[in-house]
């Protein structure tokens, strides 16, 4: 069988040579292949939301909906002479062609950004088949713009990061506090004359720095970022938000340990955006451990993927609402909104990963995000 990413190669010719794109849809085949009717396809056309494609393996399109113009501001004569990956952003094109089926009867739903005529992306989702019909296999693909919606998450989002940004900041005044104390105590033997050495100053250097650390985090997650993904050190994204944590999990007798493998694994992400979810993973162990304890988080690469790791020593998830923790709002908290996590699944799928959930061998939960290697 052939693979099915050719069909995201080369350009897409015109259709069928004699046919046009009003009699395939008329066509008793096409009704087949696409599995429709006539009616539906029409209400397609004029009403819905979403683009209707069918696809021949080789990349001619045998039908798409007249609707691509409302949502893409395409013709349906210009797709044909269109080079699909020319639509994709360079961000979801890898991503895109290691997803589409390449057996009959696979179904897979895809998240990705592709390209408006005039210029600009939006976010699409599209659930895309691939059958066999007539010893000819096609891909029949349903896409709905979904970009409304990532705004509104994307609100939600920011609203999380201020709350947290909030509730961090017991923990961090907590922690500036000390290393202020250390150099107001240098200060006054300096001022009392009180000859002051060079391990002194080094010592005052360390506080100082430490101080800025924290602070430049918290800046850092409170204030809106641009989303512009970049390739950065896993050890390094993770060492910035436990150094932040830490503070916070001091309040509650936790400490927090992190494992990596290398500070040669690079990372291709949006850096505050996965900040953003380790952070939410470190605040919900906290708030699960009420009797103190460690919180283990590791980063290491597993084959062509990455692997962040957040295990707690809390009482673990019932089996019974495992299943349920992924659907929005969803919390076992009293005073919970379950945006945190669904916020942390939204910016996981956005990069194209998945987020795990399993109870510990012996207690605690462990947290287990995946995310794909593009960087090698």
């Amino acid at each position: 069988m052939k693979k099915s990413n050719q069909i995201m190669n080369g350009s897409l010719p015109d259709i069928h040579h004699h046919k046009s794109n009003e009699a395939l849809v008329k066509d008793e085949d096409f009704q087949q292949v696409g599995m429709l009717p006539i009616p539906f396809l029409e209400w397609i056309d004029s009403e819905s939301n979403q683009i209707f494609s069918v696809k021949a393996i080789n990349g001619d399109f045998c039908y798409i909906s007249s609707n691509i113009h409302r949502i893409l501001g395409y013709e349906k004569g210009e797709v044909t002479r269109t080079n699909i990956l020319s639509w994709l952003h360079p961000e979801d094109y890898i991503y895109v062609r290691s997803k589409v089926p390449e057996e009959t009867n696979c179904k897979v739903r895809l998240t990705y950004r592709i390209k408006h005529k005039d210029g600009h992306y939006i976010w699409i989702e599209s659930v895309i088949s691939r059958i066999r019909y007539k010893n000819e296999d096609y891909f029949i693909a349903y896409s709905e713009d979904i970009s409304k919606m990532k705004e509104t998450t994307e609100h939600l989002a920011r609203s999380e990061k201020m709350n947290v940004a909030g509730q961090l900041a017991a923990g961090i005044a907590h922690e500036i506090r000390n290393p202020l104390t250390s150099l107001k105590g240098f200060l006054q033997l300096m001022e009392a004359g009180v000859d002051v050495d060079g391990q002194y100053f080094k010592i005052m250097k360390e506080e100082i720095e430490k101080m800025e650390s924290i602070t430049s985090e918290l800046l850092y997650i409170s204030k809106p970022q641009p989303h512009h993904r970049k390739t950065v050190s896993l050890q390094s994204l993770l060492n910035d938000v436990c150094t932040l944590m830490r503070s916070q999990a001091k309040l509650y007798d936790i400490d927090i340990h992190l494992t990596t493998e290398s500070d040669q694994i690079l990372l291709e992400c949006d850096p505050s955006q996965i900040k953003q979810v380790v952070i939410n993973l470190i605040k919900n162990a906290i708030e699960v451990m009420e009797e103190g304890g460690v919180i283990q988080v590791r980063g290491f690469q597993a084959e062509s993927n990455l692997i962040i790791e957040v295990q707690d020593e809390g009482p673990g998830v019932p089996e019974q609402i495992l299943d349920k923790i992924h659907e929005p709002f969803f919390t076992t908290k009293e005073n919970g909104t379950g945006l945190g996590l669904m916020i942390t699944n939204q910016i996981i799928k956005e990069h194209h990963g998945d987020l795990e959930i399993s109870n510990a061998p012996e207690k605690g939960t462990i947290i287990h995000v995946t995310l794909p290697n593009h960087s090698r």
